[in-house]
Formats: C-alpha cells, sequence, structure tokens
C-alpha cells in the first residue's frame, strides 16, 4: 500500500468511484459521508454535484453550508478506501445531529484503522479553514465511530436523539 491522501473527486476516478458506489449499496448500510453518491447514476453529475457544495453561490439547497467532499486513496493502487465530508461551518442542525464532519470507510476496508488515518487528515483541512473547535456526532450504538472519534482527541459533550431517525446520537468536540 502507498501512501494514503484525501483527494477531491475528479473525472480521474470514475470507475473507482463508480465501484465504491456499487460496494456501498449492495452492503445495504447507510452512507454518511459520501455527499448522496447512491443517488447518482451518472458518475460525472455527483462529481460535480460535490463540486458545487463548496460555495455558497451553487449550494443546491439554501439552507445547507458550504462543504467539501474528500476520498481517502491508496496512492498505489488508486482505491477508494472512503469518503468524508467536511462542512466549512455548522448551521442549526448541524449543531444538533450532523456536525462539522460525516465520513464511511468502504465495507471491504473497514477495520483497518483507515478512518482514523482519514479522520486524522481531515482535521488538517479543519485547521487550514480555521475551524478551532470540530463538531462530530455518531449513533450511540456506533462503536467504531466512537472509537474513533475519541482516538482523534474527541470529548464527548451530550447525547440526545435524532428527531429524523429516533436514534440517539452522541455529540463531541475535538479541540484543534
Amino acid at each position: 500500500m502507498g501512501a494514503i491522501e484525501l483527494v477531491k473527486p475528479d473525472e480521474r476516478f470514475i470507475d473507482e468511484i463508480r465501484a465504491y458506489r456499487q460496494e456501498y449499496a449492495y452492503s445495504g448500510d447507510l452512507a454518511a459521508g459520501d455527499s448522496n453518491l447512491l443517488e447518482f447514476e451518472d458518475i460525472r453529475a455527483w462529481i460535480a454535484y460535490s463540486r458545487s457544495l463548496e460555495h455558497k453561490e451553487t449550494l443546491p439547497n439554501p439552507d445547507w453550508v458550504e462543504a467539501t467532499q474528500y476520498m481517502l486513496i491508496d496512492g498505489d493502487s488508486s482505491r477508494i478506501l472512503g469518503m468524508i465530508n467536511l462542512r466549512h461551518y455548522l448551521n442549526s442542525a448541524l449543531a444538533n445531529v450532523g456536525g462539522h464532519i460525516g465520513y464511511e470507510i468502504r465495507p471491504s476496508e473497514r477495520q483497518k484503522g483507515y478512518a482514523k488515518i482519514m479522520l486524522a487528515l481531515c482535521l488538517d483541512r479543519c485547521r487550514d479553514l480555521g475551524i478551532e473547535r470540530v463538531l462530530l456526532t455518531c449513533d450511540a450504538d456506533n462503536e467504531a465511530s466512537r472509537r474513533t472519534i475519541m482516538a482523534c482527541g474527541g470529548i464527548l459533550d451530550s447525547t440526545g436523539f435524532d428527531i429524523n431517525t429516533g436514534k440517539e446520537k452522541e455529540r463531541y468536540w475535538i479541540e484543534l
């Protein structure tokens, strides 16, 4: 395995994005960090959509905040190991449920330490944006996500319920 890096989606990765999407669709898992990839058959359209999230003027929904979509890539194989979405600031909805970052690891690549690597790399991007405190949330029953967040410095702030799903959520802050 070569260098692992965060990259923005682009056309160099179309076939790999398609394979990632297919694997996620077959897994039946809910995606949390891929800017709604499963809703797009056309990968080029998803790339354009994910780029539209980066600027206030091109946001598809006026209630959303600017966000940057990244993929965790194995530099040797160009295999996508995971995806992570960095929201540039919090609105009231994100302050309660979503947080600054949503992430997911490809089902076939889980339990290999990639989530911690990906989150740590994304925290560097947070610093670049001037974010000093990063909010992450996870389902209370998601032990893997909890361990990842805590391994990267997350401190439990509170627990509550997501009114949309009824699931118990935990809120963590990471000081940068």
